[in-house]
């Protein structure tokens, strides 16, 4: 194992993103010797953050736009990396990526990597904004850092074909999942699990009736308002179908009262942020994700990984991620109907929606390890500091 190599900072907007996607890369870091510290608001994963051996620094980042917040924030990362002395900045969401990355060039650190998850331009609707967000990318990949890390093709292409990127300063990476977190699932009463009958029970699901279950952030790009959409039309054919929507955001209370609206109340629950939430996506009949846009999908690669069946839109990584007729289904983003239609097919038919889930078990055991994520991003980061 190597030793003493260069302190590694990592700056994200909220630690709920370095709980989601780095802590096996932080351990795998701290394995070969890489001091690991971490900068970003801290919310609840702080215990979570550090036994995977970072360091966690609160500096709060606002996820929107604030001139003012923004300005304290980059000044805080600033007396922070002064004060560390970090080899390698790597920084994550489009946010923190901005300001790290500029805190970092102002500070003259050697090596700076940014890991695209998805570009924020894809979650804006006004012409004027697309062009800005893209144009502050550009800038950033090109004049404050060294190189940048994306997570799934559709990403890459985007990417390099609005420029700006070029193909030498960029790298494809798909995470990857800790397949022992899932493992225990695939046998009984696994210690600390919470069974099918207990989650139905908590969600007042009917016996027999099909439970579905969508796992993201409340916000519009998630695309909830068109998943309660089209749970209405699968409520409409089978009334006993129950919907639980796993996550928190600024869109819960607009949320709740759409699902009012659309008379749901009883059959859709926005079930908030949970600790538990393998449990019930281990005990849902099928897997629902309906975004607007997406940088890989890790919720469904792990309802794959616990051989749920999955419909799913079509956008950015969930391409490279669900085989459309194999390992689920795939609709149109903005067309609750078409997602409707895709949910009923596998909700009427367990043969092809056995078929699909046990399709999709396979594929994210083969080609989705986080240990082969971590080992290439492992040898990027030695090639980026050999420079």
């Amino acid at each position: 194992m190597d030793q003493d190599q260069p302190l590694t900072l990592h700056i994200t907007t909220v630690d709920l993103t370095p709980w989601c996607f780095l802590r096996s890369w932080f351990r795998c870091l701290r394995e070969h010797g890489y001091p690991v510290v971490l900068a970003c608001t801290v919310t609840k994963f702080r215990a979570d953050l550090e036994a995977s051996g970072a360091e966690v620094i609160d500096i709060p980042i606002a996820r929107r736009i604030s001139p003012l917040q923004d300005f304290i924030s980059l000044l805080k990362l600033i007396r922070l990396i002064r004060r560390l002395r970090p080899q390698l900045v790597h920084t994550h969401t489009s946010k923190a990526g901005f300001i790290g990355r500029l805190a970092a060039r102002l500070c003259g650190v050697p090596h700076i990597v940014h890991t695209v998850h998805e570009l924020p331009q894809n979650a804006a609707h006004s012409p004027w904004l697309i062009k800005f967000y893209q144009y502050l990318e550009k800038f950033a990949a090109q004049y404050l850092c060294d190189h940048l890390i994306t997570v799934s093709q559709p990403n890459y292409q985007q990417i390099t074909s609005l420029g700006i990127a070029s193909p030498e300063k960029l790298t494809l990476i798909r995470e990857g999942l800790d397949h022992s977190k899932y493992e225990p699932y695939h046998r009984q009463n696994a210690p600390g699990q919470r069974s099918a009958a207990e989650i139905r029970a908590e969600f007042a699901v009917p016996d027999g009736a099909p439970l579905i279950c969508s796992v993201g952030r409340l916000e519009e790009a998630k695309g909830h308002s068109d998943l309660l959409r089209a749970f209405q039309q699968v409520s409409a054919i089978l009334p006993q179908a129950r919907l639980v929507i796993v996550g928190g955001g600024h869109l819960q209370g607009q949320l709740q009262k759409e699902l009012l609206e659309l008379g749901l109340q009883g059959h859709a629950v926005l079930a908030g942020w949970r600790d538990d939430m393998l449990d019930i996506l281990a005990a849902c009949d099928l897997y629902a994700l309906a975004s607007h846009y997406e940088g890989l999908g890790i919720a469904t690669m792990e309802a794959m990984a616990l051989e749920r069946p999955v419909v799913c839109t079509g956008v950015g990584g969930v391409l490279d991620v669900v085989i459309d007729g194999v390992t689920g289904h795939l609709a149109p983003a903005h067309n609750p109907r078409a997602f409707a239609e895709k949910m009923l097919d596998l909700l009427n038919n367990p043969d092809k929606a056995r078929q699909f889930a046990e399709a999709g078990y396979r594929r994210v055991q083969e080609e989705f390890h986080d240990d082969t994520a971590n080992k290439a991003t492992l040898a990027l980061y030695r090639e980026i500091m050999s420079r």
